[in-house]
């Protein structure tokens, strides 16, 4: 897997997936950028979030578990240090699915978490990663 990024300016570079992609990175204002694009830390959590997104979905599927909606919220906080580093991890999973298969989801949820979704498993050696399961 590769990616490749370039400068703009200030501090705006240039996404380049190895899969076709671009992305624009860019800080705020008040850090010499114009806030023309996300932040990288704002894409940290983005893909962890859709790497465990995209287990919950599968899995279910492959259960035979129908799904109307999904939706996953993720809150990270960071520390008062410099650099400001993310310390905890919140993840809100909201999913449309008849409720007799809750204890189904927690468990995806759980399999995601621990085993399966590479993004969540390196960033929790490195902060701690709660959840909760809201079906809506």
């Amino acid at each position: 897997m590769k990616t490749k990024i370039e400068w703009r300016n200030n501090v705006n570079f240039s996404v380049n997936t190895e899969s076709g992609h671009q992305i624009s990175l860019d800080g705020p204002i008040e850090s010499g950028g114009n806030n023309n694009g996300a932040r990288p830390t704002e894409l940290l959590i983005s893909g962890m979030g859709g790497c465990t997104a995209f287990d919950v979905i599968c899995i279910a599927k492959q259960k035979g578990i129908k799904v109307t909606s999904f939706e996953l919220d993720v809150d990270a906080s960071r520390t008062n240090t410099k650099p400001s580093l993310i310390d905890k991890i919140h993840l809100v999973y909201k999913i449309a699915a008849d409720e007799k298969y809750k204890n189904d989801f927690e468990k995806i949820i759980q399999l995601s978490l621990k085993k399966q979704c590479s993004c969540c498993i390196i960033m929790g050696k490195a902060v701690e990663i709660t959840h909760e399961l809201a079906m809506i």
